[in-house]
């Protein structure tokens, strides 16, 4: 069985943006270095696109000056055969790719990010074309030029797309907005899932490393908060019977919030219902019908990267084990990475062993739509796979 790893990433770089159309040319993001602001000895580096600011991460991935330690042919795609001969050394079949800069990026002129989004999409469509579908990229779309939007998608589509990479607020929008329904209508009927990142809009200069004080931590559960959002969001639409076949993915935010958000949402649930409070002979108290999580996942479609140490027992008890997935989250040293991931839940003792096949594999292509035969890592040896440079620290 070959694994799938649902979160892994790419950084950009200046190839990134030499896809931009000739008339769009003026957004091309402008790198920054500030020598005052010193991460691991090296400038603090940002781009601006249009007038906003975000992080420009280094092509070693270690973006606070720790942690494992990738080469450029592997975070910026620039041989993309050497990271397939690390996958399989790892036993992936297929790694979904995601954007580093757009976690946080959130270009304030809707015609900057609709040039800046064209230019990474055909980037990451090119330079994964020759991985055999091992390489499958999350496209990043312009949501408030819905049109471009869904040019951007039907692109994607046409070249080896998983999905779509979205926050879990977009633009002060919540995602069952209508005004998204148009882009998932299309994103349905092209078989792309909807990916909501760990990441918000990075509003405020303290998490761009600008200020003298590190990040304060409820700045960065912030991110949780918006992917906990989401997932709660997409639960209470009418997306089961609007869009029965579109599918969404929660990655690098962990699963062990989920069985907290299906409380949150029986208890708001019943609290609507006057049967939900009743009289007893020691006083009034209530009755809280917990829905069906399980049930629930599946009509919605809904997936969720857990991490490799997260409370699997209990967690499974609540949602049960078809609906979890895993990724190493390669290239980045952040929340959700561990080049080992698959590995070391292949290896617990807690789980069943069917339970872990199904988040290490199973899972993530009914999430991505691959197909359980698809199975081309390389079958490699102890010896081979310790001749592989899978990163160093």
């Amino acid at each position: 069985m070959g694994f799938l790893d649902c979160d892994t990433h790419v950084v950009e770089c200046d190839e990134t943006w030499d896809h931009f159309d000739p008339s769009e040319r003026q957004y091309k993001p402008v790198p920054i270095e500030l020598p005052t602001r010193l991460i691991n000895g090296e400038p603090l580096r940002l781009y601006l696109i249009g007038d906003t600011l975000c992080r420009r991460f280094p092509t070693d991935c270690r973006g606070g000056g720790v942690g494992v330690e990738h080469t450029a042919e592997v975070s910026h795609l620039r041989d993309p055969s050497v990271r397939v001969k690390k996958m399989d050394a790892l036993g992936i079949d297929v790694q979904i790719l995601i954007s580093t800069n757009f976690i946080a990026a959130h270009p304030d002129d809707p015609l900057a990010e609709a040039a800046v989004t064209r230019s990474f999409n055909r980037w990451i469509l090119e330079r994964t074309s020759g991985s055999g579908g091992r390489l499958r990229p999350l496209i990043v779309v312009p949501t408030r030029m819905l049109d471009r939007a869904i040019e951007e998608m039907e692109f994607g589509a046409r070249n080896g797309a998983a999905g779509v990479m979205l926050k879990g607020v977009e633009h002060g929008y919540s995602l069952s907005n209508p005004y998204f329904h148009p882009l998932y209508e299309r994103a349905q009927d092209l078989g792309l899932t909807m990916t909501v990142h760990l990441g918000a809009a990075r509003e405020h200069i303290e998490g761009l490393g600008l200020t003298s004080y590190p990040t304060p931590p409820p700045l960065s559960y912030l991110y949780h908060g918006a992917v906990v959002s989401a997932f709660l969001d997409i639960l209470n639409s009418d997306f089961d019977t609007r869009f029965p076949r579109l599918r969404f993915a929660f990655v690098e935010a962990g699963s062990m919030w989920v069985p907290a958000a299906f409380h949150n949402l029986s208890r708001g649930r019943s609290s609507r219902y006057a049967e939900s409070y009743v009289q007893t002979d020691r006083g009034p108290t209530r009755v809280i019908t917990h829905v069906d999580a399980p049930a629930m996942l599946e009509a919605h479609n809904m997936y969720v990267a857990c991490e490799a140490d997260d409370h699997l027992p209990y967690i499974t008890s609540v949602i049960g084990d078809e609906h979890l997935m895993l990724g190493t989250d390669m290239c980045h040293n952040d929340t959700g990475s561990d080049p080992l991931a698959h590995t070391k839940l292949m290896e617990r003792t807690d789980i069943p062993r069917a339970t872990a096949e199904r988040i290490a594999s199973l899972n993530g292509r009914r999430a991505f739509d691959i197909a359980e035969d698809f199975q081309p890592a390389a079958k490699v040896t102890e010896a081979q796979r310790r001749e592989v440079d899978l990163a160093v620290l």
